[in-house]
């Protein structure tokens, strides 16, 4: 955001802040943004609309891990109680911002953004409220969960890798939820359901026996796949499909991780040019074949490399 945003004051029955937002709930459209400054400036501000907060220090006991101001800055911990978290809302916070900057300008007073504090029950995480009044709007997505999620469980190593990876509006090359859970869970992951309660603060699920939400992993193995991947040429799109880390997983889990490893290592250029067409595009019959056949020339090799045995002989 290279804009620079003046900080617009919320009132909640005479209580003045300044406006804080979380990470997973910050996707501002920015053209929005102006179409709202555009009516405000033609008609003003509806008092009859006021956007809802969470006092931005109740936010962090209730799972909020980072808090950012208007301007991406990360707000120190000591600094919270000079704000309220915006859980609906952000695009008219923004709007009024660029409002009374155009106010200032024609000598006018800034207005003051009305806001009514939310009051969560039940115990439910703030990820898991925003939710639900984002259901009558845009219904959540997978990476939208998960990016809750994340927030809910800073700590949880599998959490943050899979929002880092995960492919999304920043990062269109990214992986979708079932390749990641191939490439870091050797099959079976996390699904959409999952992520839901792991937003609503759970860590386990099943009614009669209980196990845990979050899969075993094995964050090392995941990273040095993708990174020989990447060094032996294929491209992220490539990667990021579904092909290579099934027979990855196919050899790792029949012959062993070293062979499975061994045999990525081993890949040559015309190897690749064997799993694409003639347009380079990879194709999922080729790469099982030619798995096989890569398979079947490291048996070959370790068996030529073996040092035969010596017959004794009589003096």
């Amino acid at each position: 955001m290279e804009k620079k945003f003046i900080n617009p004051a919320i009132n909640v029955h005479g209580e003045i802040r300044k406006p804080a937002f979380a990470s997973f709930n910050r996707d501002v459209n920015f053209k929005n943004v102006s179409i709202i400054e555009a009516k405000m400036r033609e008609k003003g501000y509806r008092i009859g609309e006021p956007i809802q907060v969470l006092k931005a220090e109740y936010a962090l006991e209730r799972g909020i891990c980072t808090l950012m101001d208007i301007n991406d800055n990360t707000i120190p911990t000591s600094e919270c109680p000079e704000y309220f978290l915006v859980v609906d809302g952000h695009h008219r916070t923004y709007a009024v911002s660029q409002y009374n900057e155009w106010l200032n300008g024609q000598g006018k007073d800034p207005i003051n953004i009305p806001a009514v504090e939310v009051v969560l029950i039940n115990g439910e995480t703030v990820t898991e409220y925003c939710n639900e009044i984002n259901c009558t709007k845009k219904e959540w997505s997978k990476e939208d969960y998960l990016n809750g999620a994340a927030s809910v469980y800073p700590c949880e190593v599998l959490l943050q890798k899979y929002n880092n990876l995960i492919t999304s509006e920043s990062n269109p090359k990214g992986f979708c939820l079932s390749t990641l859970n191939l490439i870091y869970c050797n099959g079976k992951g996390l699904t959409k359901k999952d992520l839901v309660l792991l937003c609503s603060g759970e860590t386990q699920k099943g009614s009669h026996a209980k196990q845990n939400i979050i899969p075993a992993y094995n964050i090392e193995i995941g990273d040095k796949f993708i990174q020989l991947c990447k060094e032996k040429g294929f491209k992220d799109e490539e990667i990021t499909k579904r092909y290579i880390i099934k027979e990855f997983n196919d050899h790792r889990n029949s012959k062993g991780v070293d062979f499975a490893f061994k045999v990525i290592e081993n890949i040559t250029t015309d190897d690749i040019s064997m799993m694409t067409n003639n347009r380079g595009k990879l194709l999922e019959q080729n790469v099982i074949n030619h798995f096989i056949v890569m398979e079947q020339r490291l048996e070959i090799a370790k068996t030529a490399t073996k040092v035969p045995e010596q017959s004794e002989t009589i003096g």
